[in-house]
């Protein structure tokens, strides 16, 4: 198992999310960072064509090394260089819930239109529950699963993301225009859907929640965590949207 170092910024939201990855799997590492090494700036242009890339993990006495990964990427990498850890994974929901949509509610979006849940019927929906609009960890784990290619995957499956900030209207755009590559975000301000939600699922509302939803607004799968470096890889999200799409619509 080679030794793990990690050489990052206090201010990047996808050196958050790894940080908060590892600590989820119990992997030990080391970490520097920009602001408080100077010899990080160094090793970040070293490894990366003399670009200043954050995170960037380094194995060993320099065996390997990974840069801006997503989680998929980072577990794929830990696993070849010794680690064993057990990744979370959804929840699967085989109760007769499964079979009765969750509540419904009509949240402001950052688009200038308003979502009712149930309007969307016909498109499967994956709801990403998020903490504030400026905690780091849910900024990287947006940043991932609205990332170019799930994009096409969305729109392959007839799946849509609903990224939903528990903030006014006019923070969730800013916070949509950064990370979330150009789709909205929803602003539920007082928190109530996601308390609704919750509830049905028997989850603590303060949590980070994903709840990946079948045509019909059922919930399917869920996972929740303290904070999003807990959560399921987008990845993962991938495959359960693939596997409800070959299902019967019936």
């Amino acid at each position: 198992m080679l030794p793990l170092t990690m050489y990052s910024s206090e201010t990047c939201e996808d050196t958050a999310l790894v940080r908060d990855r590892l600590r989820a799997l119990g992997i030990s590492f080391d970490e520097h960072t920009r602001q408080n090494d100077a010899r990080v700036d160094e090793i970040l242009a070293k490894w990366n064509h003399n670009q200043l890339v954050t995170p960037t993990l380094v194995f060993g006495d320099d065996q390997m090394a990974i840069a801006e990964p997503t989680l998929k990427e980072l577990e794929e990498t830990l696993r070849e260089a010794g680690y064993e850890f057990q990744a979370p994974r959804a929840l699967e929901i085989r109760d007769e819930r499964k079979n009765q949509r969750l509540p419904n509610f009509t949240l402001p979006a950052t688009n200038g239109a308003d979502v009712t849940l149930y309007q969307l019927r016909g498109k499967r929906a994956v709801l990403f529950f998020a903490h504030t609009a400026s905690e780091r960890i849910c900024q990287g784990y947006a940043r991932q699963l609205t990332m170019s290619n799930h994009r096409a995957l969305f729109e392959e499956y007839n799946a849509l993301p609903l990224l939903i900030l528990p903030t006014e209207l006019e923070t969730a755009r800013s916070w949509a225009h950064a990370f979330a590559h150009e789709y909205p975000a929803l602003a539920d301000v007082d928190g109530r859907a996601k308390q609704r939600i919750s509830k049905v699922l028997g989850v603590d509302a303060s949590n980070v929640l994903l709840v990946i939803l079948d045509a019909y607004c059922a919930p399917r799968a869920y996972s929740s965590a303290t904070d999003a470096g807990g959560l399921i890889a987008p990845s993962e999200i991938m495959e359960w949207l693939r596997l409800i799409d070959c299902e019967c619509d019936e």
